[in-house]
């Protein structure tokens, strides 16, 4: 009888021990607490405090307020009626010698200028120092607006006409001379027509020349106005 309990309380003894074990990690043991989390780690780094960087306050420079500035106001220089396109009127030598064609000339004296021509002076010509002497140029150069008497800024006043005018003189000997007394109206021309030279006009010494003349009736005491027909604005340089 003795026996058979020796071993069965071996066995108790065993199961007891088992019991323990299992009891230090079964889930009857007692409950575990649940860790604190993990903290995260520092705070992550904040951007710097230090203001960023600002651009200069300095005003960006500016364009001048100038005004750009714009072509000149004055009318373009024309050939004027009796003077110059440009070139001045002559006068005389420092010797005291009006300046005209073949006078003697020096590097003293005004080397170009330029004398009236045509009919009523409305037209110049240049003179040039040349070697000792001036020259005169060949073309009597005329404004392109054509002056009084002109009413209508052309050169029909001084047209050279179809017909003779019964108030021009028809004998060659009786031609208009230059500078003297005249009784006619404006715009009329006299010496030639169209067809060809009839009396032609005598110029101030009194020498036959071909050309024509008009009597200047706006002076207060009208003469012939004369000039050859290569100085004549219709029809030797400006066209009617």
């Amino acid at each position: 009888m003795t026996n058979r309990i020796l071993p069965c309380v071996g066995s108790v003894a065993v199961v007891a021990q088992l019991f323990l074990f299992l009891g230090c990690g079964g889930s009857n043991g007692p409950a575990t607490t649940t860790g604190s989390a993990g903290t995260t780690g520092a705070a992550a780094g904040t951007t710097g405090s230090g203001s960023a960087g600002t651009t200069g306050s300095g005003a960006a420079g500016t364009t001048g307020s100038g005004t750009a500035g714009t072509t000149g106001s004055g009318t373009a220089g024309t050939t004027g009626a009796g003077g110059s396109s440009g070139v001045a009127p002559c006068t005389t030598t420092v010797a005291g010698t009006a300046i005209a064609k073949n006078v003697a000339c020096t590097a003293a004296d005004t080397q170009l200028c330029t004398k009236t021509c045509g009919p009523e002076k409305l037209g110049t010509k240049t003179e040039t120092c040349t070697a000792g002497a001036y020259v005169e140029g060949s073309v009597c150069s005329f404004p392109a607006v054509a002056p009084s008497p002109s009413t209508d800024g052309t050169y029909m006043c001084w047209a050279v006409p179809a017909t003779a005018n019964a108030g021009c003189p028809t004998d060659p000997t009786m031609a208009p001379q230059a500078s003297t007394a005249c009784t006619l109206q404006d715009c009329i021309v006299c010496g030639g027509t169209t067809t060809g030279q009839t009396t032609g006009y005598k110029d101030s010494t009194g020498a036959a020349k071909p050309g024509f003349c008009t009597c200047q009736s706006g002076l207060t005491s009208p003469t012939w106005s004369c000039a050859s027909t290569t100085a004549w604005p219709c029809p030797g340089n400006a066209g009617c």
